[in-house]
């Protein structure tokens, strides 16, 4: 430790010596000591030196000590004064005490042990100052980083009382963030209250109470806020929030934050929203205009297919059926226009839903095989299939969704392919126990596609062979992105090979499930009753044409009928007579065919018994929440075939007639 200062303020010279005396014996390390005689002699040492202690008599000329130790006391508030006297007054001991003395007593008790343990307790003291002293500027240290760091932090930092509402401490980011940069800032409010919208006022006290009832320390509390900017906009803040502090009975008191701008972010996501709804509305006037396009070509299209099919079972001369053939075949090949359009809005608007269920592959297969073997034989082609020995013989999938990926891929090689074959095979790709990638190739010995085509070929509107539409009548160029984004729905994989003038191969693995090895498909429940004959059916079909049409099919059956042109004349001959089952168009004028069916359930309970099949134009209609809500008994989609309208008339009638509960079917 540094040598011990001392100064000295006595005007007895024999006093002094006798100090200087104790001070030798005592044996402590001292530095320098100063003798002063009078109050200002010492008041003015001390403004240029700075001694370790004072030892102060307390009788002097011209004043005493008390008043020369307020003096010292003001100009050096932790310098350690012992009083000296001459007498023991008690007196003034106190009032030196409180004047800040450090210790008081008689010359006479001057000794060599007495100054020991002063000096002793001089040094703890002056110790505990330099600690103080370091502490002190440590602390002033740490005080300046911190507030060098809230002064730069770009976030906004604060502590606020949530019980007093007042705030403690924030830094100028606030500020800046709400474009207060000139110094005149608004007044705070409770809390941050002043400066929160208004609109998020009565969230803003739900936030804070319950901060103060069930957050946990060290728990991190998220908010959003919108504040007022100087401007008047919205200033959009995310809080993060800690309890700082908590009252006697607990609860949170004081509340330490962080805050950053997110207006950015906000501005972003209601565009973003924006958007969506945009697009979601762009979606919603397509598929609206879709579902309109569907029933005004498909409507038409019913009679145009109807009479062409009844007309050629008729008695007729080659080239009449001639004739009738080129219709059938235009507008079959419109059909497939159609179509493809639908599905690709379906997919497009994640209106295309996927089945699950058992089917027997090598059937599925085989019956596709059959169903296009017309075809090839017309053009002299081959068309065969394999399977695998490995693959299951019953999956576990949508059979619905491969079957038009197959359609879509064999009738587009069938269709550029003029001579040699086209070859359907199945192969276990790989096998995962319950179950297993089953690899579905497609081969054709047709024209090929160009190496410059085949980057595009799955792409929307696309056609390989734009210089052969002539040759190769029909299609959208839709085919193949619907057959890509059907595989892709199933989490499959297609791709394609193929050489100019040789053919192509296109490969696509799908994951199925196995199914269960005694599983046999069931072909039909019912039988198809090809005659009407005592069955009593009314229909509602505004169309003249598909009137005159359900009247042929009617009679051709053997049924009796009775045809409407709207829902409120269904109705009324509803009311007047029995029958076995209504055919029902949804879209008519006066009274449309969901009115009318909510009618018949609600007001007619006595026939709501009977089933009834609604005829529509509009691929979207199922999957419409309206109809569905109508529970309808079954779905025939226009334009039908006559067989495919029997068939479902058939299958109610069956159904009813054994007191079974119908299933839905949509043709």
């Amino acid at each position: 430790m540094t040598p011990l200062k001392v100064l000295l303020v006595e005007d007895d010279a024999i006093d002094a010596m006798e100090f200087m005396r104790a001070v030798r014996k005592s044996q402590v390390q001292i530095g320098e000591v100063k003798t002063c005689r009078y109050a200002e002699e010492a008041l003015s040492a001390l403004t240029s030196w700075e001694p370790g202690c004072v030892f102060l008599d307390y009788q002097l000329p011209r004043t005493n000590g008390l008043e020369l130790l307020k003096r010292m006391k003001k100009m050096a508030p932790a310098l350690p004064v012992v009083v000296l006297t001459s007498q023991g007054d008690e007196r003034i001991a106190v009032e030196m005490m409180k004047a800040g003395a450090m210790d008081y007593f008689p010359k006479s008790e001057i000794n060599p042990e007495r100054l020991i343990k002063v000096f002793h307790t001089i040094s703890q003291m002056i110790f505990a100052e330099q600690a103080r002293v370091e502490a002190e500027h440590e602390l002033a240290k740490k005080d300046a980083f911190i507030n060098k760091i809230a002064l730069l932090s770009p976030n906004i930092m604060y502590v606020i009382d949530i019980e007093n509402w007042t705030e403690i401490f924030h830094n100028r980011q606030i500020w800046n963030i709400l474009g207060y940069t000139d110094g005149l800032v608004p007044d705070m409010g409770n809390g941050f209250s002043g400066i929160i919208d208004p609109q998020d006022h009565r969230l803003f006290k739900e936030h804070y109470s319950r901060m103060r009832k069930w957050v946990r320390d060290s728990e991190v509390v998220e908010k959003e806020f919108r504040l007022k900017h100087r401007d008047g906009s919205d200033v959009w803040i995310l809080t993060r929030e800690v309890p700082f502090r908590r009252n006697g009975g607990g609860k949170v008191k004081e509340v330490l934050g962080t805050a950053i701008d997110i207006t950015g972010r906000k501005l972003a996501e209601q565009e973003l929203l924006s958007a969506k709804q945009a697009a979601e509305e762009a979606t919603r006037i397509k598929s609206d205009f879709l579902s309109t396009m569907s029933h005004e070509i498909r409507t038409p299209m019913n009679a145009i297919v109807g009479f062409t099919d009844l007309l050629l079972v008729g008695q007729l001369d080659s080239q009449q059926r001639q004739y009738l053939n080129t219709i059938k075949y235009s507008a079959d090949n419109l059909m497939v226009i159609l179509n493809d359009i639908l599905d690709f809005s379906k997919i497009e608007a994640g209106k295309f839903k996927l089945d699950r269920f058992e089917f027997d592959i090598r059937d599925r297969i085989a019956y596709l095989v059959d169903t296009f073997r017309i075809r090839a034989t017309q053009k002299d082609v081959d068309l065969f299939f394999c399977v695998d020995d490995d693959v299951p013989g019953i999956l576990l999938g949508d059979p619905h969704r491969l079957n038009q990926i197959l359609v879509n891929l064999v009738g587009n090689a069938l269709k550029f392919t003029e001579e040699g074959c086209v070859r359907i095979s199945l192969h276990l790709d790989k096998d995962y126990g319950n179950n297993a990638d089953i690899r579905i190739e497609v081969a054709d010995t047709g024209i090929g596609i160009s190496e410059d085509k085949m980057n595009t070929i799955f792409d929307s509107f696309s056609q390989a062979h734009h210089n052969d539409a002539n040759k190769f009548f029909g299609g959208t160029g839709l085919g193949l992105t619907i057959t890509r984004q059907l595989t892709e729905l199933l989490d499959g994989t297609i791709k394609a090979e193929s050489t100019l003038g040789k053919g192509s191969v296109f490969t696509v693995t799908l994951n199925f499930g196995k199914g269960d090895t005694s599983y046999r498909e069931e072909k039909t429940d019912n039988p198809v009753v090809h005659s009407l004959k005592g069955y009593r059916i009314l229909a509602a079909e505004d169309i003249l044409a598909n009137q005159i049409l359900l009247k042929h099919l009617l009679e051709k059956w053997e049924a009796g009928y009775t045809i409407c042109s709207n829902g409120k004349e269904l109705l009324g001959a509803l009311a007047e007579n029995d029958f076995d089952l209504i055919l029902m168009d949804i879209q008519m004028p006066v009274m449309d065919g969901i009115t009318a069916m909510k009618k018949i359930q609600s007001s007619m309970l006595h026939k709501a018994h009977i089933p009834v099949i609604a005829l529509t134009a509009d691929t979207f209609a199922v999957q419409t929440p309206e109809i569905a809500q109508c529970n309808f008994s079954g779905f025939v989609t226009k334009p039908f075939k006559a067989g495919d309208l029997i068939s479902e008339i058939s299958r109610h009638l069956v159904l009813e007639a054994s007191g079974q509960e119908p299933r839905f079917s949509a043709n």
